[in-house]
């Protein structure tokens, strides 16, 4: 009686896998360390985690003269946050009249060398601001509240 050459190699296979699922599988009870001295972890490890932060900053420390508010001068200090108080209120004039209380369908505001020109369409107020002194132009296109 022959044997089937195909069933002789298996064979040993099969025998192989059978045995390895016969293994009971052991585990251990996994338990998770911190690294980081931060969050618990060995206090001893914070210098090797400094030196590595360090390596990777590609930021550099300002020189002590650089700074913007060692060398800024008072007077114009106060010009720039007067400056800055003068466009915040005609930024709000200009608001009220686009959607203020009594607000207007259109209008032109001019601030120096700046025209300011809006108008209501549709659902949309478009603010066309625009630099005398140059020609340049920009503009806004803002959905219209519905109140």
């Amino acid at each position: 009686m022959q044997r089937c050459p195909v069933i002789a190699v298996l064979s040993p296979f099969a025998a192989a896998f059978l045995q390895v699922l016969s293994f009971s599988a052991y585990a251990g009870e996994l338990t998770y360390t911190p690294r980081n001295p931060s969050f618990g972890g060995n206090p001893f490890y914070s210098e090797h985690l400094l030196g590595i932060a360090n390596a990777n900053n590609k930021f550099e420390k300002p020189s002590s003269n650089s700074g913007a508010l060692s060398q800024t001068d008072p007077s114009k200090e106060f010009e720039r946050v007067i400056q800055s108080s003068l466009l915040s209120r005609i930024s709000s004039q200009i608001a009220d009249q686009i959607y203020g209380e009594n607000a207007r369908d259109s209008g032109r505001f001019v601030i120096g060398s700046t025209q300011v020109d809006f108008a209501k369409s549709g659902g949309a107020t478009s603010v066309t601001i625009t630099d005398t002194s140059t020609g340049g132009k920009t503009l806004i296109q803002i959905p219209t509240p519905t109140y």
